[in-house]
């Protein structure tokens, strides 16, 4: 296997965010004030939420792949989470739209 393969490899295997999720309310106000700054009024959804956490993990992990891999790796990652993960990170999402 040669180098470049290897790195190939390095970049198809993701980590997974740490549990329980690593957002903390401060983080998911920042995220709310920003968002009515601008044109949309959408909170995140737990997919979305999940998907900060995950790019988070990476980029400690000094793995962050391409963007045009990144998106596909977060939902794979997301859709291999046990049911009690994703109610974490659903709770989250409830829990900004809460204090809307």
């Amino acid at each position: 296997m040669n180098t470049s393969d290897r790195n190939q490899l390095e970049i198809i295997l993701p980590s997974r965010p740490l549990f329980p999720p690593p957002i903390t309310q401060d983080q998911l106000v920042t995220y709310k004030s920003r968002i009515k700054g601008k044109h949309s009024s959408r909170l995140p959804t737990a997919f979305i939420i999940y998907k900060t956490a995950y790019r988070q993990q990476l980029i400690a992990d000094n793995n962050l792949p391409p963007m045009h891999l990144f998106s596909s790796m977060a939902s794979i990652s997301y859709e291999r989470e046990p049911i009690h993960v994703k109610t974490a990170y659903v709770n989250l999402s409830l829990q900004l739209r809460s204090e809307g």
